[in-house]
């Protein structure tokens, strides 16, 4: 009885994780800096705080477009924020009222102004899944 149980277990524990990728397009400064990718499953922090980002990513080569898989994820609802650190500085930098210099994006964010946790969630419920985000200050 415990073999079965543990041989049967295996497969829906591998099924509760999937792989989310995040891809950038038209990037209008390509291959300068890098581009991170940040996964919140909290609003707390969202969208630039990367302490307090559940999942992260960086690329340092890219061309007008970029793309990060973030891998076995376990199944939930996440924030997507990305901004392209052009000075390689590993931070985010803002002008004295806190908006971006840099390139930013967020998940389902298509105008300008400070991205909503609950607006940016997407829901992670398959082995692999995709989307799209493009820098809105870029």
């Amino acid at each position: 009885m415990l073999f079965f149980c543990l041989a049967t277990a295996g497969p829906l524990l591998a099924q509760s994780t999937g792989n989310l990728t995040v891809t950038i397009t038209d990037i209008k400064n390509p291959g300068k800096g890098q581009i991170f990718f940040m996964l919140f499953k909290q609003a707390d922090g969202f969208p630039k705080d990367m302490n307090k980002a559940a999942y992260k990513g960086t690329i340092k080569q890219f061309s007008n477009q970029a793309t990060y898989t973030f891998e076995n994820i376990p199944y939930g609802t996440y924030a997507v924020s990305v901004f392209q650190d052009k000075n390689s500085n590993g931070e985010m930098d803002s002008n004295l009222i806190g908006m971006p210099k840099e390139p930013v994006g967020a998940a389902n964010q298509a105008k300008m102004g400070r991205p909503k946790f609950k607006r940016s969630a997407i829901q992670l419920r398959a082995p692999r899944q995709a989307i799209e985000i493009q820098f809105i200050n870029d």
